[in-house]
């Protein structure tokens, strides 16, 4: 019995498993370890030409045993004898006596260069995946999705959010007067001031309706809903206003955005059949807020009831008014305009 109390098919087993597979080869060196006293083994794996002479200089075989210390035993792995072909180099002393055993590990350096490549490839993958949700989700959610942190089933999620619409004013007639490219060329300007406020407030783009969005606030549940749609409202109304003056400098036809904005409990997931699905949210308050932008004027910032009572420590005036929405009745509505 060996001393590890293995028996010796076992061992042997093993040795079938881990050395025979690894096509061993070795050396002894002479006394002053630069000359080969003796070699064996499986060579053509290791060497163009494996014929190792008594007597000749291991350097003259092994450049990358140049200068090598023998006095104590070491492992060289990973070492690239021929190209393409891995060895992992033992020097061990026994009784006195230095031996080399080389062992090919060609196909598991090939496994974990493949593993490495797809591990590349999948964090390649990730990171264009972010970079297209972060366009429409904003960088946190965008993280939070690609990091699984973030997922939504067929059959949804109940979550209090507000909801929030924009919309461009007189973008008929705009569309109307002028060339389809100059009026492209517009619009994505517009959007400019109109997008990335959104999503700084962590708030999720639901769709982009050609001259007008719909926001989601409340996707991540750590940041309060109303207030971060109140914030990016009012960012985008000054950013268009600036926006506005430029352009009425310059003598361009200038836009204005109504922006109707409502909270409540909604589902949130993802519709769609297989190959085309997208994010969506469904609920009383949603149709509300869409309600509330199709009235709001230029400039207006309209809210529902419980999008004013969430932010009132944030609004320093308003007007007041009930207004009867189509499909909803006489609705209490909070005008608070920018400007």
């Amino acid at each position: 019995m060996r001393s590890a109390e293995l028996p010796d098919p076992l061992f042997s087993y093993l040795a079938d498993l881990y050395i025979h597979q690894a096509s061993p080869a070795w050396i002894r060196l002479d006394s002053d370890c630069r000359c080969i006293a003796e070699a064996g083994g499986s060579w053509p794996r290791y060497l163009d030409k494996p014929k190792l002479n008594p007597g000749s200089e291991l350097e003259e075989h092994f450049i990358v045993l140049c200068g090598q210390s023998f006095d104590q035993p070491f492992v060289l792995p990973q070492i690239e004898l021929q190209d393409g072909h891995y060895t992992d180099i033992h020097h061990t002393l026994i009784d006195g006596v230095s031996w080399l055993l080389f062992l090919d590990v060609t196909e598991q350096v090939s496994a974990q260069q493949l593993q490495q490549q797809n591990a590349n490839e999948l964090s390649l993958l990730k990171d264009r995946q972010k970079q297209t949700l972060d366009r429409y989700m904003g960088a946190t959610i965008a993280e939070l999705s690609v990091g699984g942190k973030l997922t939504f089933n067929a059959s949804g999620e109940r979550r209090q959010i507000t909801t929030m619409f924009i919309d461009l004013r007189s973008f008929t007639l705009f569309n109307e007067a002028y060339d389809p490219q100059h009026v492209m060329d517009t619009l994505n300007h517009y959007m400019t001031k109109m997008i990335p406020p959104i999503l700084e407030e962590h708030g999720l783009i639901d769709k982009i309706t050609g001259d007008g969005a719909m926001a989601v606030f409340g996707v991540q549940q750590r940041h309060a809903p109303a207030e971060s749609a109140l914030r990016a409202a009012c960012k985008i109304q000054c950013d268009v206003a600036d926006l506005n003056r430029s352009r009425r400098e310059q003598g361009e036809y200038v836009m204005e955005v109504g922006v109707g904005i409502a909270s409540g409990e909604a589902v949130l997931g993802i519709l769609g059949a297989h190959d085309r699905r997208a994010f969506t949210a469904i609920g009383p308050h949603v149709n509300l807020a869409a309600r509330l932008e199709s009235i709001a004027k230029g400039g207006e910032i309209l809210v529902d009831s419980a999008t004013f009572k969430a932010t009132s420590h944030l609004i320093s005036s308003h007007q007041q008014m009930e207004i009867e929405l189509k499909g909803i009745g006489l609705t209490p509505v909070y005008n608070l305009q920018t400007y």
